[in-house]
């Protein structure tokens, strides 16, 4: 069990790394198993369509697979965050609930932590002024972390209470009832800065994080808007209209257009139509005269003569 309070950013750091550690690999590995699922998809059309038409369809896509990608990570975050709570996990830190020994007693019994709803002030604990977050309403308590000299929890006041002024207060990160929740609203100020990630005991060798690159993320940016994004700057499509049109491979093209006739084009549309009707005459006559006659003629050969009988004897 450490000596540090729930309130030291020595108590809480190492967990919070590692939640942040867990969030980046989460974000990595969603982008790529859900890059490969649509990769593997097919576009498929019933024609080939234009160059702008086969991009805003690419685009579409796109944009649809992001979205879902984004909605389905904040989901699954959200649905683990409210399964840890409403099952009244104790944090082994003890940030969230602690064991209270009764003297009366001579037993145990568990009390829900607290925290105090604003910045550090020195001042009586047991005053009415102060507001308290309570863990057992809800996961999202916070206060500032820091190097405390000390701290307690008061039999009477269910706040975990600084006790005198910090040595340090650690930019942007937070403390609270989970190492989870309280990551999720901390920022990353303090790695932008080399004299604090010094005070917190990171390695030289780690660069600071460079506040003047361009970035569409503040400097203050909550982790949990970083996470909503997967830790994503920007977006970028790669789409070649050249070989979809090359995997349709069309052998023939067709169109058609609707234009008003002219003068000049009815006469020479008529004129068509008359030689058109004359060379298909002249050719069709003949054998049609040619088949009549040799009908007649066949006809006149079937016929049989008949031989009248003469009453008279003549």
């Amino acid at each position: 069990m450490s000596g540090f309070s729930p309130l030291d950013f020595r108590l809480m750091a190492m967990s919070q790394f590692q939640i942040l550690t867990l969030l980046c690999q989460t974000a990595a590995w969603t982008i790529s198993n859900n890059l490969n699922q649509f990769l593997a998809q097919q576009m498929v059309t019933s024609q080939a369509v234009s160059r702008e038409v086969f991009e805003a369809q690419v685009v579409a896509l796109v944009e649809q697979m992001q979205t879902t990608t984004i909605a389905n990570v904040k989901y699954i975050d959200q649905l683990v965050s409210l399964i840890i709570f409403n099952s009244g996990l104790m944090s082994a830190l003890n940030t969230n609930s602690y064991f209270i020994y009764s003297t009366s007693s001579s037993n145990y019994y568990i009390t829900h932590g607290g925290y105090l709803v604003s910045n550090y002030i020195d001042t009586d604990p047991y005053s009415p002024n102060y507001t308290y977050c309570e863990c057992v309403v809800t996961s999202n308590c916070t206060y500032q972390a820091g190097y405390y000299r000390y701290s307690y929890r008061s039999f009477y006041a269910i706040a975990y209470m600084p006790y005198t002024p910090p040595m340090f207060i650690v930019p942007g990160m937070l403390v609270g009832c989970l190492p989870h929740d309280s990551m999720l609203q901390s920022t990353l100020e303090c790695f932008y800065n080399r004299s604090c990630l010094d005070l917190i005991g990171i390695s030289q060798a780690i660069t600071p994080l460079n506040a003047t690159a361009p970035s569409q993320f503040r400097v203050n940016t909550t982790v949990n808007t970083l996470f909503e994004q997967l830790f994503v700057e920007t977006w970028q499509n790669s789409s070649n209209f050249t070989r979809y049109y090359n995997a349709c491979h069309p052998e023939a093209c067709s169109y058609t257009y609707t234009q008003r006739g002219n003068f000049l084009y009815a006469m020479t549309m008529l004129l068509s139509l008359i030689g058109g009707l004359t060379t298909v005459l002249g050719i069709l006559v003949p054998l049609l005269v040619k088949f009549i006659c040799g009908l007649l003629i066949k006809c006149r050969g079937n016929a049989v003569p008949t031989i009248e009988n003469d009453p008279a004897g003549r």
